[in-house]
């Protein structure tokens, strides 16, 4: 009977179709390409607008992921007591042909990859309460995404960015709180705000047509509940990421050859997402494995792009270790 609650919940944490109308589309109708370009150079310009759209919130999920206490929906509440984990989240995403000319009305394909997004987190516990019906806890939540410089042909860094050992780091904050009764299972609130270093992929030089900069910041808001059954613990959720971000476009006219000016798109938008964590424990050391979804919105995009569908939902993973203190 103690485990009905938690398989409830659970259930309730599953992606539905019908959740995808209740996202937010990215509006890049507020920028548009210049009159003056050529039928190739504003399909080409049109595209650029629509990849960053498409590809913005993609690098969000790279930084955001599901559980923001990878393995667990409790809250360490003793002031002095932390959990270190060490974390890879990954995704798999199309990147648009960068050498797109305009001629065809479908963008190819450039290439299909898988990132692995490296993260280190800590939960410290600030405050408990003990109340009649459970325990109150109250953590500081901290993270730090780390982008490797020259590891991949994909993207690359944007000069300026904080480096820590040849890698890029943006440095995320929040809060968890959490209750946890006796018989109940765990229920938490976590909030984050999270950031990634600017990246660019492409470029106007060397037969390329088209370059995104950009960044992506998201304010997260995750409801977990979790139960841990003997050196088993699992945890689901779900929760909203409101994103953000700054961008700029870069594109040449192909029948020009002219390089047109920079857009800055909106790259606002409204995501839902769910993830379900298992983890086994081995004396102060958990092991997790977690699975996510990410529901789709309609964007509105007027491009078409080969094999991908930036409506979709997009499926992610994280495996990695914590350790207790």
């Amino acid at each position: 009977m103690r485990l009905r609650p938690l398989c409830c919940l659970l259930a309730l944490a599953l992606p539905t179709a019908s959740a995808g109308a209740q996202e937010v589309a990215v509006d890049t109708t507020a920028v548009v390409c210049p009159d003056s370009l050529s039928p190739q150079g504003l399909r080409v310009c049109t595209a650029g607008l629509d990849g960053a759209a498409m590809l913005h919130p993609f690098a969000a999920l790279l930084s955001n992921g599901g559980n923001p206490r990878l393995g667990s929906a409790r809250a360490i509440g003793k002031f002095g007591h932390v959990a270190l984990g060490f974390r890879l989240t990954t995704a798999q995403t199309v990147i648009p042909d960068l050498a797109y000319d305009g001629v065809a009305d479908t963008v190819p394909v450039g290439r299909r990859v898988q990132f692995y997004a490296p993260h280190l987190d800590l939960a410290a516990g600030l405050a408990q309460m003990v109340m009649p019906m459970g325990t109150v806890g109250i953590d500081v939540l901290l993270s730090a995404l780390f982008v490797p410089e020259n590891r991949t042909t994909a993207f690359t860094v944007v000069p300026g960015s904080n480096t820590i050992g040849g890698a890029s780091v943006s440095l995320d904050w929040g809060l968890r709180f959490a209750f946890e009764g006796e018989q109940l299972p765990v229920v938490s609130l976590s909030i984050m705000r999270r950031t990634t270093p600017q990246v660019r992929l492409g470029g106007t030089t060397d037969g390329n047509t088209t370059a995104y900069t950009f960044n992506a910041k998201a304010i997260d808001v995750r409801l977990f509940v979790g139960k841990r059954f003997g050196n088993f613990e699992i945890a689901a959720g779900a929760g909203a990421d409101l994103l953000s971000g700054s961008g700029e476009v870069a594109y040449v006219d192909p029948e020009t050859d002219e390089v047109g000016p920079p857009l800055e798109p909106d790259l606002s938008g409204l995501r839902l997402t769910t993830a379900l964590d298992v983890g086994i424990h081995a004396g102060p050391l958990q092991f997790v494995v977690e699975g996510g979804y990410r529901v789709g919105s309609n964007l509105g995009l007027t491009t078409r792009f080969a094999e991908v569908d930036p409506n979709a939902g997009r499926f992610f993973g994280s495996f990695g270790v914590v350790v207790t203190m």
